[in-house]
C-alpha cells in the first residue's frame, strides 16, 4: 500500500512538473524590437550594438527569459536615416506587436521615433549620448543609457591639459550629440577649465575631406583638435587632413569615433598624434576583471569584436529590460509603460547593481530626468591612443575625472 501511495504521488508530481513545462514553452516569446544602421555611414554601429543585445538576450533567456517568456530579437535596419528609422519603429510596434523596443544608438535617429514612441506609449532605452532622449517632458517613456553628452567635457578637458594643449580648436559633426559636445566645449573649455577656444567648427558626416577646416582652426592658432564625429570613416578623414597639412597637431576624439584597428585607419605617419577618451571597461589599461573576461568571450560567439563600450551598453539595456519588467510584474501586477516607467526611475534605489550592469551600477534616473548625466564618472574614463584593439580593448591609461 505505501508503495503504491509513493508510486501515486510520484505520477501526481511529473505530471503537474509536465503541466508547468508545456505552459512555459507555450507562452508566446518576448519581443525585442531593434532600430539598427545596417547600412549607411552609421553602419559599424549596428554592428556594436547587434552584438551586445544578442549577448544580453542569450544571458536573459538562459536565467529563464522575462516573465517566463524566450526572448527574441527582431531588427529592422534604418540605413543610417531618421525617416528610416521613423518607419522601421513604426512597424515593429503597430505590425510585429513587440514588446520593447530599442530605438537605435544614434541619436538623430532615435529622437525621431520618439514622437511616435511616445504616442504610443511604448517604453524605450536608447544607447544615444545626447540627453535629449532623456528629457522626461517630451519623451516621459524613454531613457537614456550611455554617457551622456554633456559629461564628456570634463573627460575631454582633462584628455587635452594631460597632452599639454593650450589652444583648442573644436571640430564635430552635426549629429545630436556632437553638436551638443561641441557646444559644450565652446562654452566651458575655457570659463572652467582655462583653456583657449582657437575656434569651433560642424562638418557633415559625410565630409570626405577636412582639411580645409583643419586649416582654418590652424590659422586661428589651435594647436590641439576637440574632434567627434560618429561615421564609419571620420577617423581616417580626420587624421588624412592633419597629414596633408603637415601639422604637428594632436588629436583628441571619444567613443564614437573608435572602430576596428586604428592603425589601419590613420596615416602612418600621423598616427602618433591621434588619441581619444574612452570608456574604462573598453580599455587595455592593466589585468581584466573576471567579469569582463566572460564578456570578452561571450561576444565573440557573435563575430570579432570591433567596440566592446557600445557592445557594452546594448547588453545592459537588456539586463535593465528584464529586471524592469519581472519587478513592474511582481511590484504593481502590470508592466504597462506607467509601471516600468515607475521602475526604473528608482533604479538607484534598488537591487539593480545586483545584476552586474557593465556600464553604470548606478544610471542616476529620476522621475524629473531619465539621462545618465547624474551617473558617478570619477573612474569611468580612459585615454585610448592609435592600437589595433585586442579582444575590442585599446591600449591606453586610466583617466581620473572628478564629477563636476
Amino acid at each position: 500500500m505505501v508503495k503504491r501511495k509513493l508510486a501515486w504521488s510520484a505520477a501526481i508530481a511529473l505530471s503537474l512538473f509536465c503541466v508547468s513545462q508545456a505552459t512555459a514553452e507555450d507562452k508566446p516569446p518576448f519581443r525585442v524590437g531593434a532600430v539598427l544602421s545596417k547600412t549607411g555611414a552609421y553602419s559599424q554601429q549596428g554592428i556594436f550594438v547587434e552584438q551586445g543585445l544578442r549577448v544580453g538576450i542569450k544571458r536573459a533567456n538562459a536565467a529563464g527569459g522575462i516573465l517566463g517568456r524566450k526572448i527574441e530579437l527582431v531588427i529592422r535596419d534604418s540605413a543610417s536615416n531618421p525617416a528610416r528609422g521613423l518607419l522601421a519603429a513604426k512597424e515593429l510596434i503597430g505590425e510585429q506587436h513587440v514588446d520593447f523596443l530599442y530605438p537605435e544608438i544614434i541619436s538623430g535617429i532615435a529622437l525621431a521615433e520618439l514622437p511616435y514612441t511616445t504616442e504610443q506609449k511604448m517604453f524605450t532605452i536608447a544607447n544615444g549620448a545626447s540627453p535629449q532622449i532623456g528629457d522626461v517632458s517630451k519623451f516621459p517613456y524613454s531613457f537614456q543609457y550611455l554617457d551622456s553628452a554633456t559629461r564628456r567635457i570634463p573627460a575631454m578637458a582633462a584628455a587635452i591639459k594631460k597632452l599639454g594643449g593650450h589652444k583648442v580648436g573644436i571640430l564635430v559633426s552635426t549629429n545630436p550629440p556632437q553638436q551638443e559636445l561641441g557646444d559644450g566645449l565652446n562654452r566651458d573649455l575655457k570659463a572652467k577649465y582655462g583653456l583657449e577656444v582657437a575656434g569651433y567648427k560642424q562638418f557633415s558626416v559625410d565630409t570626405k575631406d577636412l582639411s580645409p577646416l583643419l586649416q582654418g582652426l590652424r590659422d586661428a592658432g589651435a594647436d590641439i583638435i576637440a574632434f567627434d564625429g560618429a561615421g564609419r570613416d571620420n577617423v581616417r578623414v580626420v587624421m588624412t587632413g592633419i597629414q596633408t597639412l603637415g601639422w604637428d597637431a594632436k588629436v583628441v576624439g571619444e567613443p564614437a569615433v573608435l572602430y576596428g584597428n586604428l592603425l589601419e585607419q590613420i596615416p602612418p605617419s600621423v598616427a602618433k598624434q591621434f588619441y581619444s577618451i574612452n570608456y574604462r571597461v573598453a580599455t587595455r589599461t592593466g589585468a581584466t576583471t573576471s567579469l569582463l573576461q566572460q564578456y570578452i568571450k561571450d561576444l565573440e560567439e557573435f563575430g570579432p569584436i570591433t567596440n566592446i563600450g557600445f557592445s557594452a551598453a546594448g547588453t545592459d539595456v537588456i539586463t535593465i529590460v528584464k529586471w524592469a519588467y519581472e519587478k513592474a510584474q511582481k511590484q504593481f501586477g502590470s508592466v504597462d509603460a506607467d509601471r516600468l516607467k515607475t521602475i526604473v526611475e528608482g533604479i538607484d534605489n534598488s537591487d539593480f547593481k545586483d545584476q552586474h550592469p557593465l556600464l553604470f551600477e548606478k544610471p542616476g534616473y529620476s522621475d524629473k530626468d531619465h539621462t545618465t548625466k547624474n551617473a558617478d564618472y570619477s573612474r569611468f574614463w580612459a585615454l585610448v591612443h592609435a592600437s589595433n584593439p585586442e579582444n575590442g580593448l585599446y591600449e591606453g591609461e586610466d583617466l581620473d575625472v572628478p564629477n563636476d
